[in-house]
């Protein structure tokens, strides 16, 4: 299966081109605020440079988040507006297990992105090479809150741009306990979302085109 990937919940941009698990072209480009005047002609320079036509792309995969108010909107509105158009599915992707899923470690996970306002937006999962597993769901909550849900024994690998804040924090609370993973893995990168996409799909799952919505783990301020 020929999948579109797109990742727009953080600064980072990325849209990618799968053969089912399989990364053969992606662009990732770092686009604060300029998601929606990024995101088509990145589509489209990724399709011509791998010589594929919008009429083979056999499905979408899209990150829902946790993250940006309006990135989502634009990365979700696009991935939905293509399934319509092509009668292709698509399949929705936490943020959180895409970062989560581009940690080197196995074992516990814990991603983490600045939620503002004192918060994080983080959940827990467990790897082993076939994916990651939530454990604990998505919340947003400050730091505290969230290292007191976490297992009382075993290590954790903390992955996100909230570790830019509270690195710090973490490691004074969980001491040996808290792996910290290398910075080039706290963005979620696309080609986990892709390949997350590609499992549901495989799965049999697929979403609602009317019902694909952002997840903020928080309402949205005017």
């Amino acid at each position: 299966m020929r999948i579109l990937a797109i990742e727009t919940a953080t600064s980072l941009g990325g849209v990618a081109l799968l053969e089912d698990e399989r990364p053969i072209q992606l662009i990732e480009e770092e686009v604060p605020q300029r998601h929606l005047e990024w995101l088509a002609p990145a589509i489209r320079r990724l399709l011509s440079e791998a010589g594929v036509s919008p009429s083979q792309v056999e499905a979408v995969a899209v990150s829902v988040g946790p993250g940006g108010f309006t990135s989502l909107r634009i990365g979700i509105t696009t991935a939905v507006a293509w399934a319509r158009a092509r009668g292709v599915p698509v399949a929705g992707v936490s943020t959180l297990a895409a970062l989560a899923a581009g940690v080197t470690p196995k074992g516990y996970i814990c991603p983490m992105l600045d939620a503002r306002r004192g918060e994080v937006a983080a959940a827990l999962f467990l790897t082993n090479g076939a994916g990651p597993k939530a454990v604990l769901g998505e919340t947003v909550a400050p730091l505290d809150r969230i290292l007191e849900m976490l297992p009382p024994e075993g290590l954790i690998t903390f992955a996100g741009d909230a570790l830019a804040k509270y690195e710090s924090e973490v490691t004074s609370r969980l001491g040996e306990r808290a792996i910290i993973a290398p910075p080039a893995q706290w963005a979620p990168r696309v080609a986990h979302v892709g390949r997350i996409g590609w499992r549901r799909l495989a799965r049999g799952e697929r979403d609602d085109l009317y019902h694909v919505w952002p997840v903020y783990a928080r309402v949205p301020v005017s």
